[in-house]
Order: C-alpha cells, then sequence, then structure tokens
C-alpha cells in the first residue's frame, strides 16, 4: 500500500514543487536554493524505498492507475520494475547531487528561480517517464523531459550560442519524437490501448510486418534522445548549458532516456524480439559504430567539455550495442547494457563536476590553454584520475566489470568485426583519457595560467565529486547484487571477470596505447608531435566531424532554404503577374470611366429633348384619358354577355361527355383486382406527394 504511494510520490512531489520555486524565490533566494535541496532528498529517499518494494514484491511488476480519459478508457498510472526502479533512483540521486553542486557553481548567476524550476520539473518528468504505465503517459513526460533540456541548455539565452545550442537540440530530438509518436500511434491502432501490461499480454497480436516498423520507430526515438548516429550531432552542442546542467541531463539522466525505451521495449516484445528482422543487428550496429565515431572525436577535440560529450556519444553506443545482443538463450547484454549505464553515469558526471571545478576556477574550456594544475588543484586532480581509470575500464573501477560484461555479450553473437571495433574503442577511449589528464594536469604551466591566481574549488562542489569518486570505485564490486536484484539468470562473477580471455585482450591492447600517449603528450617526441600536426584525411575527416553538420548545413539545412527561396521567388513573379493584371484592370477601368462621362453627356442631351416630348405627351394625355375609363367599362360590360352565352352552351356540351366517359370506364373498373387498384392508388398518391415536395423545394420552403 505505501509503495503505491511512494511511487506516486516520487514523480509528483518535484513536478508539484517546481511551482512553489517562484513564490519561495521572491520570499528569500537562499530558501529558494535550499527548498530545491530539501525536495530532491526526498526524492531520493522516495526512489530508494521502491527498492524495498520491488524486492518484497511476487510479481514482475506492480502499480496503480486512475482514471484518466474515461471517454477513450485511458488511464494514468504507475507501473514499478527492477527497470524503471533502477532508473528513477539514478535520476532522484543525481538531482540530490546536482542541487547541492548547484550551491557553488551557479552561485551569484542571474535567473537562478528559473533554474531550479526547470531543475525540479526536469527530475519529476523524467522520474515520471521511467515510472509511467503506458505510452501516452510516458510520450507526454518524454517531451516534458526535451522541453527542460531545451530550455536548461538556453539558460544563458544572452549568449548567442546557448541559443543555437538550444535550437539545435531541440529540432534534433524532434525527428526522435515524431518516430515515437508514429510507434505509438501503430501500437494504438493495433492493440487498442497505450497499457504498458496489455501490451504485454498481447503484442503477439499484431503482425509480424507491422511489428517490425513499430520496432524501427521506437529506435528511432532512442538514436535521437540517446545521441545514436546518425543523430548525435547535438550533444555536443549542448555543452553551452551550465556545466551542472550538462552533468544532470546530458551525462547521467537524460541522454539515458533512449537507452531505457529500448530496454523497455524489449521487455515487453519478450521472446518475439529475437523474430523481427534485422532489428537486433541493426541495434547492435548503431551501438557499435557510434562508440567508435564517439571515442575518435573525443581524442581530437581540445574543448575539456567536448571530450566528455564525445566520451558520453561513445560510452552510449556501448550501452545500445549491448541491448542488440540479447537472445533467447541469453539476456547478458541486457544486463550488461544497464550496468554500464549506472558505471557511465557515475564516472561522466564525475568528469563534468571536476570539469565545472576548473571552468570556474580558470575561465575557459580550452585544454591547450591548461597544463600543470596538478599542484594548484590537488583534490580535483586526484578525482580526475579515479575518473580516468574508469572510464578506461580499469580495475577494480566500475567500468572494467560493465564493459567485460559488454564485451562478452558481443562475442556470444559471433560477429568478430563487431568485437575488433569495440575492442578498439576501448582503447581509443583509454587513449583519450589519458590525453585529457596529460593535457589539464601533468606538464608545466601554461602562459595563460600563470597570469591567473589557481585554487582548489569550494567545498561545496567538491563534496558531490567525492561522492560519485567512491561510486566509481564501489559500484564495480556489487555487480552480482544488482545482477539478482534485476533478476538476471546469468551468473555475475567478479572473479571470473578479473580471469578472463576478455580482460587479458584488453589489457594486450591498453599498453601500446598508453605508450603512444606518453610519447606525444607528456614526452612530446618529435616524430609523434609530426604525425599528430600533419595534414591527412584522418585529420580532415575528425575536424569536420565526419561531415555530419556540413551535411545537415548544406544538404539538408541548405536545400530547405534553396526551396523556399525558389518558391519566395515564384510567389513574387505570381505577385508581379498580378501586378501587371492589376494596371491592365485599371487602365481598362478608366477608359470605362471616360466613356461613362461620354454617355453622360450625351444623356443630358437626350434629356432636354424627353422633357420636351413629355410636355406634348401630356397635353394629349389629359384631352383623350379623361374619357379612357368610361370606354374600358362599356367594352367589359359588352364582353362579358358574350362570354356567359358561350360558357353555357360549352359547359352543357362538357358535361354529357364526362358523363358518358365515367360510365363506359366504371363498367372496366369492375373487373380489375381490388389490390392492383390499390396499388394504383397508393402509386399515384406518392407520385403526388413526390410533386408537392418537388415544388416546395423549387420554391425554396
Amino acid at each position: 500500500m505505501w509503495f503505491d504511494v511512494f511511487s506516486w510520490l516520487v514523480w509528483g512531489l518535484p513536478l508539484l514543487s517546481s511551482i512553489f520555486v517562484i513564490p519561495i524565490a521572491r520570499f528569500s533566494s537562499k530558501a529558494r536554493d535550499y527548498f530545491a535541496i530539501m525536495i530532491t532528498l526526498v526524492t531520493t529517499l522516495l526512489s530508494f524505498s521502491l527498492i524495498f518494494g520491488v524486492q518484497l514484491s511476487a510479481e514482475e511488476y506492480f502499480g496503480s492507475s486512475a482514471a484518466w480519459i474515461p471517454s477513450f478508457g485511458i488511464t494514468a498510472g504507475v507501473f514499478v520494475d527492477p527497470l524503471g526502479v533502477l532508473f528513477a533512483v539514478l535520476i532522484a540521486f543525481f538531482g540530490l547531487i546536482i542541487s547541492v553542486y548547484s550551491l557553488g557553481y551557479m552561485k551569484g548567476e542571474k535567473g537562478l528561480t528559473r533554474y531550479y524550476f526547470f531543475l525540479l520539473l526536469f527530475i519529476g518528468s523524467m522520474i515520471g517517464l521511467v515510472l509511467s504505465d503506458n505510452f501516452l503517459q510516458m510520450f507526454i513526460f518524454w517531451e516534458m523531459v526535451g522541453l527542460c533540456s531545451y530550455s536548461l541548455i538556453s539558460f544563458w539565452y544572452k549568449r548567442q550560442e546557448s541559443i543555437q545550442a538550444g535550437a539545435k537540440v531541440f529540432l534534433m530530438t524532434r525527428i526522435g519524437d515524431v518516430s515515437l509518436l508514429a510507434a505509438i500511434g501503430l501500437l494504438y491502432a493495433n492493440l487498442g490501448s497505450f497499457s504498458f501490461r496489455y501490451a504485454i499480454l498481447n503484442i503477439g497480436t499484431i503482425p509480424t510486418p507491422t511489428l517490425t516498423i513499430i520496432a524501427f520507430l521506437v529506435l528511432g526515438g532512442a538514436i535521437a534522445k540517446s545521441a545514436q548516429l546518425p543523430l548525435h550531432t547535438w550533444l555536443y552542442g549542448a555543452m553551452e548549458a551550465p556545466t551542472s546542467v550538462s552533468a544532470l541531463l546530458h551525462s547521467a539522466t537524460m541522454v539515458k532516456a533512449g537507452i531505457y525505451l529500448v530496454a523497455r521495449f524489449l521487455l515487453i516484445l519478450g521472446p518475439l524480439a529475437y523474430s523481427l528482422p534485422m532489428w537486433l543487428p541493426s541495434i547492435v550496429w548503431i551501438g557499435v559504430l557510434t562508440a567508435f565515431v564517439g571515442a575518435t572525436l573525443a581524442f581530437y577535440t581540445s574543448d575539456i567539455k567536448g571530450v566528455l560529450a564525445y566520451s558520453t556519444i561513445s560510452q552510449l553506443g556501448f550501452m545500445m550495442a549491448a541491448l542488440g545482443t540479447v537472445s533467447l538463450h541469453s539476456q547478458l547484454g541486457w544486463f550488461a547494457s544497464l550496468f554500464h549505464m549506472m558505471s557511465h553515469a557515475f564516472f561522466e558526471g564525475l568528469g563534468f563536476l571536476l570539469a565545472g571545478c576548473i571552468i570556474h576556477s580558470i575561465g575557459t574550456r580550452d585544454m591547450r590553454l591548461m597544463g600543470g594544475l596538478r599542484k594548484a588543484m590537488p583534490v580535483t586532480f586526484i578525482l580526475s584520475v579515479i575518473m580516468i581509470l574508469t572510464t578506461s575500464g580499469l580495475p577494480p573501477f566500475a567500468a572494467f566489470f560493465s564493459k567485460g560484461l559488454i564485451i562478452t555479450s558481443l562475442i556470444e553473437t559471433g560477429n568478430w568485426f563487431q568485437v575488433g571495433l569495440i575492442y578498439f574503442t576501448a582503447a581509443l577511449t583509454f587513449a583519450y583519457s589519458l590525453r585529457f589528464i596529460t593535457l589539464i594536469f601533468m606538464g608545466k604551466k601554461s602562459e595563460f595560467l600563470k597570469s591567473l591566481h589557481l585554487h582548489e574549488s569550494s567545498k561545496i562542489m567538491l563534496a558531490p565529486a567525492v561522492v560519485l569518486g567512491i561510486l566509481c570505485v564501489v559500484w564495480g564490486l556489487i555487480g552480482p547484487q544488482i545482477g539478482g536484484f534485476m533478476r538476471i539468470e546469468e551468473p555475475i562473477s567478479l572473479v571470473g571477470a578479473f580471469l578472463s580471455l576478455e580482460t587479458l585482450s584488453f589489457f594486450t591492447i591498453l599498453i601500446p596505447t598508453g605508450l603512444i600517449i606518453y610519447l606525444t603528450y607528456y614526452k612530446k617526441s618529435e616524430i609523434m608531435t609530426r604525425i599528430r600536426n600533419s595534414s591527412n584525411i584522418f585529420t580532415t575527416i575528425l575536424k569536420h566531424e565526419y561531415f555530419f553538420d556540413d551535411f545537415y548545413r548544406k544538404i539538408v539545412s541548405g536545400g530547405i532554404e534553396r526551396f523556399s527561396t525558389n518558391l519566395s521567388s515564384g510567389n513574387e513573379k505570381v505577385i508581379n503577374q498580378v501586378g501587371t493584371s492589376g494596371r491592365g484592370i485599371l487602365y481598362f477601368s478608366n477608359i470605362i470611366k471616360n466613356g461613362n462621362e461620354k454617355v453622360m453627356n450625351q444623356v443630358g442631351t437626350s434629356g432636354r429633348s424627353i422633357l420636351y416630348f413629355s410636355k406634348v405627351v401630356q397635353k394629349v394625355e389629359v384631352s383623350f384619358f379623361s374619357q379612357f375609363p368610361k370606354l374600358i367599362a362599356d367594352f367589359i360590360v359588352k364582353s362579358a354577355h358574350v362570354i356567359k352565352k358561350y360558357i353555357e352552351v360549352s359547359l352543357d356540351e362538357l358535361l354529357g361527355v364526362l358523363a358518358h366517359r365515367t360510365l363506359h370506364y366504371s363498367s372496366k373498373i369492375k373487373t380489375v383486382p381490388q389490390t392492383s387498384l390499390q396499388h394504383y392508388i397508393v402509386a399515384a398518391l406518392i407520385g403526388f406527394i413526390l410533386i408537392v415536395v418537388l415544388v416546395l423545394i423549387a420554391m425554396g420552403v
């Protein structure tokens, strides 16, 4: 009973509380800030309580619903299962972490009331998304999350870059939203219900071709929301948001919505997922290629937040690839994806918090202007080492176990090209992580830093980072317990992860990768520097970010612009033609006007002649028409006498003829069957009625 109430409060509380941020801010800005922290703390406690609800429940899921749109049989409710609770705990916990971090990072910023309003609105919407019990409710929260993302990315609305980034994110993610909405529409058209419970029981009634289309449309929604190829470019633009927003939305939570969507749809499909042609292989390929592309771009960029953004894209690719490896005999990939989703939230969220500390201290995002920060910011340096070791997947940190499970699930598919590519991507991850720490903390201070007074960030900013650093170490060690909570049948072994062939292969490729980074960025080897600075096809591709934005800008956006320009030119030509016709009409009207004036002059002359003629007629009328009524009356009287005599004779003859004919036909009617006569009379009456109706219609009655 209490768990049902908590499952509603966990998302309803932050949603409703966001409204009260504005009046509280008028009372006190400090009260506003701590109000947001208090709400996120309570929300976190409520989300953790759902863990016990899942463990105590004997069912696979539980929840409750209430009438929402009764005329269509649509309800609003909660669907509580291990998947939804895992996401709810992550979202609520990170909401608390970021609220505390914001006390230091956002201190002194204008518009903080708006900031905390959308922060609480996002937390409530995101938890509502993962706990919704039907597709329609989920989609509404999906859109609310997108609105919050746009608003928070554009928080610094006076910066042109922020406005453009917000618009780019909004437009690109709308592509996925349209795809998801189409999938939901097809599901409702085939099932007659939005409910997850109903879909689980009746999804098999949908024909396989239709279900395949629905599955790919769902994947389209996930691709856009989770920044997968080819709709991944918006995530780097989203780095124009405050770093606290980037840590919450674009690293830990919102970008995971696509992962949640595919994971949820896999549960709804059940064994049917394996029968859909090309769907699961497509998920694997999209994930593997996204992981590779993201890692290469993270290795190339010099923007500290850009490295973390592309790293996020790459790690999301790992998760997506693992989801595509599920089979009838193994759910390891499904669990590996979600386990890595939590690992990534901790180490990438930590990375963003530390990047915020660095940017807050030195005022730039360009890593080429950094270097030698380890002495000035020792705590940040230690936490950054933990972050890059976890990102690289080294033991005993969290990503070592989650990435190992992902690689194992890919090996089970038997596609060795995908396995090779994911291993190479893991090596690139280690490379850009080492490059990250070397450029920022190692070596000597840059000339830019020498002019600054460097110092460690405030405790209120470092405390949340320390918590995430601890979780980077601890999370991987509780993998078996998480597997039990998620009800995974495959055994999860920590010892096996250390001794597996995958681990040996992984370390084999890390050694040369680390050596290359050491020689290039720390020792600054002339050979490696010459190779790095050389202009070749690879650097050109990376400089243009694989030409995705160029394609969208020149082909897509340019095509639309050219179409609009041509349409505008066509409109102008039509308007010019209309203008020419208008001038012709004006000329014609002037001719008519002149003709009218001439006619009126002629009419004036004729009018004087008519006036003279009328005077003559008047005289004749007085003399003649004074006797005219008497003449007419005499004529009528004489005509009446003549007509009377004629009518009397004609009527006598007509009556005789009618009497004779009536007597003749009455004798014949006796021989006609009575039913035929009745039919005749009825037909005559119907015809008469139709005639009357037609007459009335014609008269406009």
